[in-house]
Order: C-alpha cells, then sequence, then structure tokens
C-alpha cells in the first residue's frame, strides 16, 4: 500500500508543479514575449495548444489523485475543522479556479491570434493569464504549508 500512496503522491505533486510551474511561464515570459513581436503566430498557437491539453488533462489527474488521497487521510470533521484540512480545502477551491482561467485564457488566446494577430490576442489575453499565474502562485504557497 505504501508504494501506491507514493506513487499517487509522486503523480499528484509532479503535476500540480508542472502545471503551476507552465502557467507561470505563459504569464511571465509567453505573453510578454508574444506582445513585444518576439513569438510569431505558428509558435505561439503551439504553445497554447500545448498548454490547453495540458490544462484539461491535469485538472483530472490532480481530482482523481486528490481524492485518493483525502479518502486515505481525512475524515469530514478534519477537513472543516483543523487547519490541513482547511489548506487542502482552500487548494481544491484555487485548482477550480485555476482549472477555468487557464482553459478560457488559452481559448481566447487561440482565437484571437486566428482573428487579429499575435499583438491583439495577446493584449486581449493578458489579463487571465496574469489571473492564472497569480492563482498558480497562491496554490504553490498554500501547498507549501501543507
Amino acid at each position: 500500500m505504501a508504494t501506491v500512496d507514493t506513487l499517487i503522491r509522486t503523480l499528484h505533486l509532479m503535476t500540480a508543479g508542472v502545471w503551476a510551474g507552465w502557467t507561470v511561464f505563459m504569464a511571465a515570459l509567453v505573453i510578454p514575449a508574444a506582445r513585444e513581436g518576439r513569438l510569431g503566430a505558428d509558435g505561439l498557437s503551439w504553445m497554447t495548444g500545448r498548454f490547453s491539453l495540458f490544462s484539461k488533462v491535469a485538472p483530472v489527474v490532480m481530482f482523481l489523485t486528490g481524492m485518493y488521497m483525502l479518502g486515505q487521510g481525512y475524515s469530514n470533521d478534519a477537513l472543516m475543522n483543523s487547519t490541513r484540512g482547511n489548506l487542502v480545502v482552500a487548494m481544491v477551491g484555487l485548482w477550480i479556479v485555476l482549472s477555468a482561467v487557464t482553459n478560457v485564457a488559452s481559448r481566447r488566446l487561440t482565437n484571437g491570434v486566428e482573428v487579429g494577430g499575435v499583438e491583439q490576442a495577446t493584449s486581449d489575453a493578458v489579463m487571465m493569464f496574469s489571473v492564472a499565474g497569480v492563482v498558480a502562485l497562491a496554490l504553490l504557497f498554500v501547498g507549501g504549508w501543507l
């Protein structure tokens, strides 16, 4: 059982780290580079497509592994009446927000590139990616407390 627990925790943490890191990377480096004309439409669309796909798969992995870990370590009372439980609940909420924001931002950016070009698309999507980056950093911060 310890091996399964270790594999589940590792998959959960690796997915969380890659997703949060990739989100911050998109918000802090890719979007600004594209806004400044340093990244063309093909490159931006390719990166955004990969990010979008991962942002659809990651929540499923996070949900399944997270539910397994919840079942192994928390009762309903522990979730609502302990600091660690409250942090877990906060993380679930933040992951839901991150899932929604990253998917909306990616769709907006991809559609915008096709319609108005890279600079216009990134100008329209910069706020959503900024919010996603802040949420991702908040998740890493809260996760560090756990």
